[in-house]
């Protein structure tokens, strides 16, 4: 962490740690991580009372971004204000970029002794959900790559669309595969890219896939994924065929998010 970075987060603790409504402030994002830049930004979950957080939501103010504290140019940070039952849920259903978000995550301050022991929780890849969520990504590459792109006549947003739900589900099987949790879109390829050599070539083809869009491409990108996964591929069509269904056309009547977010 650079020093004008540690600064900034002291300036941070002083200005919360006055606030009667704050519970506790945690320090996570790149600069948590230890993959941060100079400039980065400083991210900051701030943990508040119920009725303080209501009244977040009915003013549409639960993140905020503040500049007035940070000790070099053009510095800033990205707060998402939060509550106890909140952390407490993510630990026990967060999706996967809920519980990306506190990897590493530092606890500044904090007026409840729960918290860190709540946190510690969130960060977990949750094992159980592993089978499951590796046939829906597989029936999501199943219906763009073998029906949209290699049956159906389309072309612009739709083959476009399908292209990417190729790449994408193919390599939301690889962290799966790796128990890895996913970070975000924009934080995908990196994450597979860095997991082995094998990884990094599958995201070369990806990105040249991505690129051209040609068939010959999203060919060679697949055979390789299909080359190097140890998943073991269904062999029941209809069964690939209604967990689509299921996540794509049905998932606002279930329980868990939309497999994108999940």
């Amino acid at each position: 962490m650079h020093q004008h970075h540690k600064e900034s987060l002291e300036n941070l603790k002083t200005y919360f740690g006055a606030r009667e409504d704050v519970i506790a402030l945690i320090f996570g994002g790149s600069v948590a991580k230890g993959c941060e830049r100079p400039d980065s930004d400083l991210d900051a979950m701030v943990v508040i009372t119920d009725s303080a957080y209501r009244l977040r939501v009915q003013n549409n103010t639960t993140t905020e971004t503040i500049k007035g504290y940070c000790t070099y140019e053009d510095g800033y940070f990205d707060v998402k204000y939060m509550t106890k039952a909140y952390l407490e849920d993510a630990a026990y259903k967060g999706s996967e970029p809920t519980r990306n978000a506190f990897i590493k995550a530092q606890v500044l301050f904090t007026k409840d002794v729960d918290i860190p022991r709540i946190i510690s929780k969130i960060p977990i890849f949750q094992k159980q959900e592993k089978e499951e969520k590796m046939l829906s990504f597989y029936s999501d590459f199943w219906l763009n790559y073998y029906y949209f792109l290699k049956v159906c006549p389309i072309d612009g947003y739709m083959k476009l669309h399908a292209v990417n739900e190729v790449i994408y589900s193919i390599y939301r099987m690889i962290l799966q595969e790796n128990e890895i949790l996913f970070p975000s879109n924009r934080r995908l390829e990196e994450f597979v890219e860095s997991i082995s050599d094998q990884s990094a070539k599958l995201v070369c083809l990806g990105r040249k896939s991505a690129k051209s869009q040609e068939m010959e491409d999203i060919d060679q990108f697949v055979k390789y994924f299909l080359e190097i996964t140890s998943y073991q591929i269904p062999t029941n069509i209809e069964n690939v065929l209604s967990r689509y269904t299921t996540d794509f056309e049905q998932w606002w009547r279930n329980p868990r998010p939309n497999i994108n977010e999940w």
